[in-house]
């Protein structure tokens, strides 16, 4: 049998060359993306240069920050930019009243600013608005203390206004006419992905003759990751285009079918190796040109598809046939409800502003207090040693701030590594390059190129790409020193100090003070994810009409993949965390990598189990096979529930017994041979028994 364990086994923990070789590698959107960046900076230089608008090196690094990989992202990301930090100023300008002659009042305003800002990024539903305000208007307290009166106090925050929301504005300009990335072609290709999978899939095992047996790493986590990004592309999508938006039911549909169709083609893949007969080597081929055609339409808003062949029988495969019900429900999905009339869909039910256990779940306090502890702490280190060169480490404290203390420490060493290489080379251009520079030129030159690199490492995924962010502004602090070319080198070794500092007090709080171990996250989301596959367990029932059940099936399944994403993101944390044994005694980080990689596939197979083919094969079986089998699912269930509840809170597992219905159940099916469910079912049993 291939399990998650065998499939993970060959790509598992690289080394750190492949990785970055994978994490540096291009993909499509990133050349583009890269190049607005480049554009943008080019640009801002040029203005910030001409105009003499101070801090040119924030201006420049906002850019990175706010450029995305869809320009419907980007216009969301900068609108938010720009509303935070006008209330932010506006706010500051009037706190100034009451505290610019009074630190003891300035000091818990700060103090309060940050705890806000935290506590609003993690329960307010528009997180980011929250930390932009509470962050700005924090860190334009700060800057009071170094202004010699009122007058230049104002003039300062509002010319840091100016140097913040022109440069976020460009940025929205140029992603939208220059080589725009719309949400529907990254939406095409999400899809086309899942469409060549298949594809690819299927012509291995034309070429081999033989069906399953296969270790793919890459699949196995496209099919257990779920369509949420798809679904969020289609909102984004349907934002900008009418017809898009009447077409929602149908894109919709074709979405959850593209899932369908990963299922089936994962399950084609990860099953026992077998030989295809003749016939099933023409349905493969067969589906292979209705796949070729699907994708030849899938980027047309109206797309036109000719009459489907109908096979005069069925594959003999039982995953074959699931192949070929996903590509037919793809195939109605996407031309479904194309005409003028369709109206689009009816406005959504309006959202709560707070997530549901804002104010009940004290994780959400304690974080915003832990953050709001390291980063006063590291102003008053700071303000009394009158170094506001490492004034960086305050905001270090509130930038690397993630759920819990690996993740946290995980964006504090890519800050720091990001700003020692862009340091590095800004260090080295002050010595080579910048005392022969005598026009703007050459500046923009050399602009363009760090611009380019750095760009390219921010347009990666969440892996690299803050160290991308942080490379671009340690650059950009060396070389933009004024509007004349300068050789001072304190600026960046200030920022690097700072930058140690900030991530020094915030490993202490995080790890002394309510920590927050990945290991703890990892634990919470894997016993979600087990209880909602047992809840899938349970369904079939006897004498409940079968469409309810898929519905609910459906419901799970869902759940299931959302928790199951963060699982998998947990689990590259848990790595890197050290944990000792007296802490998780009952069980370790090992075993619940172990557990991740068999839940994996076991949330593939009870998916499986809801396919049209399993359902008809189960509407097959004679009343005591249905009974014993439920029976069994039940028990199973029951068992995964036992394992939830260990992982979560260490509670012993008790017996359920599945051992002696499963025994019944084999001694039900042993006789039947024209039906593929049991198959199924006695591989979903092992995977519990792997978990349990």
């Amino acid at each position: 049998m291939i399990t998650a364990t065998d499939v993970r086994a060959s790509g598992h923990r690289p080394n750190w060359l492949s990785w970055l070789r994978r994490e540096l590698a291009p993909f499509p959107g990133r050349q583009e993306m890269t190049l607005r960046v480049v554009v943008t900076v080019v640009l801002v230089t040029i203005i910030s240069m001409t105009l003499q608008v101070p801090q040119l090196a924030f201006s420049a690094f906002f850019i990175f920050f706010v450029t995305k990989e869809n320009r419907a992202l980007t216009l969301l990301t900068g609108v938010i930019m720009i509303v935070g930090a006008t209330i932010a100023s506006v706010a500051s300008l009037f706190l100034y009243q009451y505290t610019f002659d009074y630190p003891e009042l300035r000091i818990p305003v700060m103090a309060g600013f940050i705890f806000t800002g935290m506590f609003l990024s993690r329960v307010f539903v528009i997180g980011p608005l929250g930390f932009v305000i509470g962050f700005f208007a924090a860190l334009m307290q700060t800057t009071a203390e170094s202004a010699p009166n009122t007058e230049v106090l104002v003039r300062g925050v509002l010319w840091l206004w100016i140097s913040i929301v022109y440069p976020i504005a460009l940025t929205i300009f140029i992603n939208q006419i220059l080589l725009p990335a719309d949400p529907w072609p990254a939406l095409v290709r999400a899809l086309t992905q899942r469409l060549d999978a298949a594809t690819k899939a299927l012509q291995r095992a034309i070429r081999e003759g033989t069906a399953g047996g296969q270790t793919n790493p890459a699949l196995l986590e496209m099919a257990t990751r779920g369509s949420s990004p798809l679904l969020a592309l289609l909102n984004f999508a349907e934002s900008k285009d009418a017809v898009l938006k009447r077409r929602h039911e149908s894109l919709f549909a074709a979405i959850c079918a593209s899932e369908h169709l990963l299922h089936a083609t994962a399950s084609l893949e990860f099953r026992e190796r077998q030989e295809l007969s003749p016939d099933d080597l023409v349905h493969a081929q067969e589906l292979i040109a209705e796949i070729a055609e699907i994708r030849a339409v899938l980027p047309e808003h109206r797309p036109v598809l000719g009459p489907r062949k109908i096979t005069e029988s069925p594959a003999k495969l039982p995953q074959l046939r699931e192949l070929q019900f996903a590509t037919e429900s793809f195939r109605d999905g996407l031309i479904r409800y194309i005409t003028d009339d369709a109206q689009p869909t009816g406005p959504a039910a309006k959202k709560p502003l707070f997530i549901a256990d804002a104010f009940t779940n004290p994780k959400h306090i304690q974080f915003a207090l832990k953050v709001t502890l390291a980063a006063m702490v590291c102003y008053l280190i700071y303000s009394g040693l009158k170094w506001p060169g490492i004034s960086t480490a305050f905001v270090t404290c509130c930038f690397i701030a993630l759920e819990n203390t690996e993740a946290t420490m995980r964006k504090g060493w890519l800050r720091l590594i990001g700003c020692a290489v862009g340091g590095l080379f800004g260090y080295l251009a002050i010595i080579f390059l910048i005392p022969h520079m005598e026009s703007i030129a050459s500046l923009i030159l050399l602009t363009a190129a760090w611009a380019a690199l750095s760009g390219w490492v921010a347009s990666g995924t969440d892996r690299i790409s803050y160290a991308g962010l942080q490379a671009a502004f340690a650059f950009f602090m060396c070389i933009f020193q004024g509007y004349a070319p300068d050789t001072n080198f304190t600026a960046v070794r200030d920022r690097l100090l700072g930058i140690i500092l900030g991530i020094i007090a915030s490993s202490l709080v995080y790890r002394y003070i309510w920590p927050e171990q990945a290991l703890d996250g990892l634990r919470a989301a894997l016993a979600r994810v087990l209880r909602n596959l047992a809840q899938s367990l349970l369904l079939p029932r006897i004498g409940i009409a079968i469409e309810s059940e898929k519905k609910a099936a459906s419901s799970l399944h869902t759940a299931a993949s959302k928790d199951l994403d963060s699982t998998l993101r947990l689990s590259e944390l848990v790595v890197t965390e050290q944990v000792t044994p007296a802490d998780h005694e009952h069980i370790s980080p090992a075993a619940l990598e172990h557990i991740t990689a068999h839940t994996q596939s076991l949330s593939l197979m009870t998916s499986a189990l809801f396919a049209k083919t399993k359902l008809e094969d189960w509407q097959r079986l004679d009343p005591a096979a249905q009974q014993a089998e439920l029976e069994l699912r039940t028990r199973a269930a029951d068992q995964l529930r036992q394992a939830a509840g260990f992982i979560e809170t260490s509670r012993p597992i008790k017996s359920t017994d599945m051992e002696g219905a499963f025994a019944a159940w084999n001694r039900t099916v042993t006789n039947i041979t024209d039906n593929d469910r049991p198959r199924l079912v006695r591989r979903v049993i092992q995977q519990v028994r792997q978990i349990s």
